[in-house]
């Protein structure tokens, strides 16, 4: 009969206790968001917290999907609907697309990538979070725009979206994420985690400048596999950091039991036409960091 470990029954009863939490809270805000779009964003957070909890206690991958798919649908409807009290911040319109993509919520996705450009940049110069951060409202609008030509099965959008993302990696430096987060871990994880989101979303949008995703048409196997390369490398290294800063970090961080930012580009770049099959290699081989992408939660969300 095994040891008992004191350290991971406290843990089991932590993610039971948060899990049934997160799961009261949901409900709450459920009934409550009707009447109150300030409550579209908190319950958007609890829904992704509950799926990450669902996740580590049941690995239920359709339990989480529809948790996931509330989040997005609850965003999509903030965006687009402009609720009186919600406040559309760049983080979560970015957490409504990943939401939508991991949860293969296809209408609150399209809902998002289609909605007007002037209302949505609008929308997000007025957020009362993240003036001061450029760089969030440049990766807000790229990954819009990237949304969009997958969406519209067209490449004009994603022209754009690649100016929006290299703006989005210079526009934000190291100063405001230190300012932000006084944690030196936790800044430098978040710093890394959106460099790792602008340039997977870049490797995409560059798929979708060349080529139509639509089925049957040729595909360059040499462009193909240099951005799919790329793609790899920086989910690769970026799981790596998620890895290191996991443990060292002394706070306990239960969204990261899923790498969500990965599950939804992932499945973006499968859509988008880029090969996956070095995923299963990944996963064949424990490399560093991917149970963090269950293979469960991954695949091609065809928008």
């Amino acid at each position: 009969m095994p040891a008992f470990d004191a350290t991971q029954e406290s843990a089991r009863d932590y993610d039971v206790r948060s899990h049934e939490h997160e799961l009261r809270m949901v409900g709450r805000y459920r009934l409550a968001a009707p009447r109150d779009g300030s409550l579209l964003q908190p319950l958007a957070n609890a829904c992704w917290r509950a799926a990450c909890f669902e996740w580590r206690l049941r690995r239920d991958a359709e339990a989480v999907r529809r948790l996931l798919g509330e989040a997005a649908r609850a965003l999509a409807q903030g965006f687009t609907r402009r609720r009186a009290g919600f406040d559309p911040n760049p983080e979560q319109f970015v957490l409504g697309l990943h939401t939508a993509l991991a949860a293969r919520e296809f209408d609150a996705f399209n809902a998002l990538a289609t909605s007007d450009p002037n209302l949505r940049t609008g929308a997000l110069r007025e957020a009362r979070a993240f003036r001061g951060s450029p760089g969030h409202f440049h990766l807000a609008e790229g990954y819009a725009l990237v949304a969009r030509s997958l969406a519209e099965r067209t490449p004009l959008p994603a022209h754009a979206a690649v100016e929006s993302l290299t703006a989005a990696l210079s526009a934000t430096g190291r100063e405001w994420w230190e300012r932000q987060f006084t944690d030196a871990l936790d800044a430098a994880w978040r710093m890394s985690e959106h460099e790792a989101v602008c340039l997977l979303l870049g490797a995409v949008a560059a798929r979708l400048t060349e080529f139509s995703p639509a089925r049957g048409r040729a595909r360059s196997g040499e462009r193909d596999e240099e951005l799919t390369r790329e793609f790899a490398r920086v989910v690769d290294d970026t799981l790596q950091r998620l890895e290191k800063f996991a443990a060292s970090d002394v706070n306990h961080h239960p969204k990261l039991y899923l790498w969500l930012p990965g599950i939804a580009l992932c499945a973006l770049a499968g859509s988008a036409g880029l090969p996956t099959p070095w995923l299963s290699q990944r996963h064949a081989s424990r490399a560093p960091g991917y149970a963090r992408l269950p293979p469960e939660l991954l695949g091609s969300a065809d928008a």
